[in-house]
């Protein structure tokens, strides 16, 4: 399942709805698949799940007519080529903190002329169709990440990356390097700042910000604020939340 569905939502002005997944497991990924969400993200650089396992995750999302994305563990070339050919609709590439990082995430992701990935789609050429070559740079999406104060000094000249098609707030990331101890929803007031001014600075580029969200009041808050596209939680969060929520009902 490759991002058409996700820019078909934001050209028709909606929001995009997602998940991080943590946990190594295909079944897992696959029921939250079956959940309503637009897009899962399958979480290479945290994420306790090796190749193999991130590679099933990412075919059971698919299968369930969800979105997977991928978050790498970097904006190496080699790594965002094999989740891109093993199935990923898009990609996630941590730490954007200038220009050049953006630029790389951009060649790493689309083929010739716009970019330098290499051709070898072992499963996006099966799920993607006959004209996989020619469509692939407009079916995928290619994100990076906006959770360092350096990545927030240099934005404008980030957001000015051609084909760069996203960019994922870390609330705790960002918080962290503005001196703070991690929050998933700051209360510093620069931090606060930075995350207003980012979906702004962004829809003025034609980029799709995006924020993790710890719950959905914060997701509430950020999708006023402009935020095209919400991750929220993670797998792992909600299988605990459910457990101790029936723990603390039963009568013992």
């Amino acid at each position: 399942m490759h991002a058409r569905a996700l820019k078909k939502i934001w050209e028709e002005g909606g929001v995009a709805v997602g998940c991080m997944l943590m946990a190594d497991s295909a079944i897992t990924a696959e029921t939250l698949a079956h959940a309503g969400f637009d897009f899962l993200i399958v979480d290479r650089q945290h994420g306790g799940m090796d190749e193999g396992t991130a590679i099933a995750m990412t075919t059971a999302v698919a299968g369930a007519g969800c979105t997977p994305i991928m978050r790498v563990p970097s904006n190496d070339a080699a790594v965002i080529g094999r989740a891109l050919d093993c199935g990923a609709g898009g990609i996630i590439a941590p730490l954007t903190d200038t220009a050049d990082d953006a630029k790389a995430i951009v060649a790493a992701s689309h083929y010739p002329p716009e970019g330098r990935r290499s051709w070898g789609p072992v499963r996006a050429g099966l799920t993607g169709g006959p004209n996989y070559a020619a469509e692939a740079n407009a079916a995928v999406f290619a994100s990076g990440m906006i959770e360092t104060r350096d990545g927030f000094d240099a934005l404008d000249e980030i957001l000015a990356t051609p084909n760069l098609h996203g960019l994922l707030v870390g609330p705790n990331d960002l918080g962290f390097t503005f001196g703070n101890l991690p929050k998933p929803m700051p209360d510093d007031p620069d931090v606060v700042e930075a995350i207003k001014i980012i979906p702004k600075k962004a829809a003025e580029a034609g980029v799709m910000a995006g924020i993790h969200c710890g719950d959905a009041e914060m997701a509430n808050e950020m999708i006023a604020l402009g935020y095209r596209w919400i991750s929220l939680n993670v797998d792992l969060a909600f299988m605990r939340g459910a457990a101790e929520s029936a723990l603390g009902r039963l009568k013992r």
